[in-house]
């Protein structure tokens, strides 16, 4: 008993967050992402369960250890939460602190080991590595893209130029096989738009996907009116009017087409 005043005594020092917590008789030996391997400047919790639970939270140093009373500094980093946990029990009990510690270790805050993802997606924000990952994964994991983003991905990671990602190779060997590692950072961009006026069933502004055509992009605005023809086109492309549009040419970003009314 009086060991475990001492440890809770120590554990109030100046530069630790510790509350107090309901007694619990049972409670998890570790918490936090499956396999997700700590890191420096990762932020845990580490709690003791017991009659007297106690909550610790700090950082992981930059020489990759936590620092914790009687216990002095231990490893952190390359173990996950659960490893991590079993360890400060073993070394509690074997100060004669504490008999078969109950100890979790939950991670506060993803630091060293995540990936960001940004941009027109339903969920983006950083996300933890706590499983091998690949692009295609990623982009599921933040609720995949948004109709008004672009059908490609950029990915951004240090040392290297920056590296494009069809939608379409996500489902393929090409994207989906690239594995992530921590510090990447992936982008989806708002969509490339285009416009369609005139003698058009649905004339509006819609967003470029690839290899997209003049073609099917009178195909988005719902083709011709009985009134227009495809034949009686004209396309305005960076301050240009250009009256013989071949329409099986790509769209451009900012394209406007207007489909002239026919000839009776």
């Amino acid at each position: 008993m009086k060991a475990l005043m001492r440890l809770a005594a120590a554990l109030a020092m100046p530069g630790l967050m510790v509350q107090s917590a309901m007694a619990a008789t049972q409670a998890p030996a570790s918490a936090g992402p499956v396999g997700y391997m700590l890191g420096i400047n990762d932020e845990i919790q580490v709690s003791l369960f017991g009659r007297q639970p106690l909550d610790v939270k700090t950082r992981i140093k930059e020489d990759g250890t936590v620092i914790l009373p009687y216990i002095g500094a231990i490893k952190a980093i390359d173990q996950t939460p659960s490893q991590l946990a079993s360890a400060i029990g073993q070394k509690l009990e074997a100060g004669g602190y504490l008999v078969n510690p109950v100890v979790n270790v939950e991670v506060t805050s993803f630091i060293s080991n995540a990936v960001t993802i940004f941009g027109n997606l339903q969920s983006p924000g950083v996300y933890p590595l706590d499983r091998p990952q690949n692009v295609a994964m990623m982009v599921a994991r933040a609720g995949g893209v948004r109709a008004d983003g672009a059908d490609y991905v950029l990915l951004r990671r240090q040392g290297e130029a920056e590296r494009t990602i069809p939608l379409a190779d996500l489902s393929g060997d090409g994207g989906s096989g690239l594995a992530l590692r921590p510090g990447d950072t992936l982008f989806v961009p708002p969509a490339r738009q285009f416009f369609v006026y005139g003698q058009v069933k649905s004339p509006g502004n819609f967003a470029i996907r690839s290899k997209m055509t003049l073609r099917q992009a009178l195909a988005q605005a719902g083709g011709p009116t009985l009134g227009g023809t495809e034949h009686k086109v004209t396309l305005y492309r960076e301050g240009k009017k250009i009256k013989r549009v071949d329409l099986e040419s790509e769209v451009q970003a900012n394209d406007v087409l207007r489909v002239n009314e026919k000839l009776f």
